[in-house]
């Protein structure tokens, strides 16, 4: 039987049968011209790698056993006399030691002036960073655990385009950060240990206030109005995600997360383009952000999708009256075109509590779809009682969905399918 491409990709291949094409692209060269190479290999296969390779290999694709990787060296030896013109590096390979790191080193460098993405799944050692920092082509890189050197030069990665690390580790990433030109950098997704000093992350990533599309940051411990002041310099931004932490939840310590009405109104005004705001801390400190805050946001971002944010709802009575005092802060710029309602999908309010108001669980749904008339997904962090509440309040939004289309056609846009409600 012959099988079709998609059955040929989707086959599981016994160890024989890789053992058998391994003898036979031996003798025969069975794999010229291959570009792509993925492969999961165990302790059996490990010896047969070298029959898979060729100098035309441009995508590697590699994962090794972890415990007692004694073949690691040898086979990064391999890759590095074969594979030459690498345009992508992916590889989990468990712990480097020193003879590893040289030899992954090495095979970085052979492909000095093609590399154009590298994502290495396993602790990054400081040997590693001298071959990285000298790619000239690069664009992407993700790394986990990166251990990156005390000293690093200037005018690295001039064509660096994303970065993501992920980890435990985050000791010295200013550095690394204030050693990038940053003329192409647009993504950056840094989720380590230790909490992050966000003005002192920020200040490094100033020089890419023009191309910078994505921010995701992880444990930010202080997030206060010169934070977000910094952050409305980034006016390309359209995915913006801040994943405080509160020490108080740990520790008997006050939260320096700091967010307001007047931040979130400062914020929306700068970053009209937004698709994603993600500002939910999960701590139960007293919250200053206002059903005024959702209220603007509606009204400024036309293209925000999904929202992450703890609320105050008790202010859900008087928020309307509250965006249009004589604040001129808080008043809607009338100078703006404003959308006909807002396109947001997705609201997340974290650990919000409800208020304190008969029939709150109606009441805050006819509230939500009227400024949020596409929304289908709501979601909090809350426990026990409050999140059942949190339920109901999800269950009311379909048919306060319907009413609203009646009583204003023209702002409740397109018609929307009943959803599951998730929590």
């Amino acid at each position: 039987m012959r099988l079709g491409f998609l059955d040929y990709l989707r086959a599981w291949v016994s160890v024989e049968t890789i053992q058998l094409l391994g003898m036979e692209s031996l003798r025969e060269g069975f794999w010229p011209g291959l570009c792509r190479l993925t492969c999961n290999i165990d302790w059996e296969l490990v010896p047969f790698i070298s029959s898979f390779l060729s100098p035309t290999i441009t995508d590697l694709d590699l994962t090794l056993p972890h415990a007692n990787n004694r073949l690691l060296q040898p086979t990064l030896s391999l890759l590095t006399h074969t594979c030459r013109q690498l345009r992508s590096l992916r590889m989990d390979v468990g712990t480097f030691d020193p003879l590893s790191s040289r030899e992954m080193g090495r095979l970085i460098s052979t492909s000095r002036h093609t590399l154009h993405h590298i994502d290495i799944r396993s602790p990054t050692p400081p040997d590693i960073f001298p071959a990285i920092f000298d790619l000239p082509q690069l664009q992407d890189l993700i790394l986990q655990e990166p251990h990156v050197p005390y000293r690093v030069p200037l005018g690295i990665l001039p064509c660096l385009r994303v970065i993501n690390f992920n980890g435990e580790n985050g000791r010295n990433l200013q550095q690394f950060l204030r050693g990038l030109p940053m003329q192409s950098l647009a993504e950056v997704r840094i989720s380590l240990g230790g909490t992050i000093q966000f003005s002192a992350l920020l200040d490094p990533l100033c020089a890419a206030t023009g191309t910078m599309n994505i921010l995701c940051l992880s444990h930010v411990g202080t997030l206060d109005r010169p934070s977000i002041t910094l952050l409305c310099s980034f006016t390309k931004i359209v995915h913006l995600k801040i994943d405080c932490v509160c020490p108080g939840d740990r520790l008997p310590r006050p939260c320096n997360v700091q967010l307001t009405d007047e931040s979130i109104l400062e914020l929306g005004t700068a970053l009209p383009h937004l698709h994603t705001l993600n500002f939910t801390p999960g701590c139960r400190a007293p919250c200053h952000v206002t059903f005024t805050s959702l209220i603007y946001l509606s009204r400024t971002c036309g293209d925000l999708e999904h929202l992450s944010i703890r609320v105050d709802f008790a202010s859900i009575l008087n928020g309307s009256e509250q965006l249009n005092r004589s604040s001129p802060s808080v008043r809607v710029n009338s100078a703006r075109p404003q959308r006909a309602s807002s396109g947001l999908h997705s609201l997340v309010v974290g650990k919000s509590p409800l208020p304190d108001i008969p029939r709150r669980e109606w009441v805050v749904a006819l509230a939500l779809v009227s400024i949020f008339p596409s929304i289908v997904s709501l979601r909090s962090w809350c426990a026990g009682e409050m999140s059942d509440k949190w339920k109901e309040v999800a269950g009311n939004i379909p048919i306060c969905q319907e009413i609203f289309r009646i009583t204003h056609p023209q702002a409740a846009g397109r018609r929307l399918s009943t959803q599951i409600w998730s929590f």
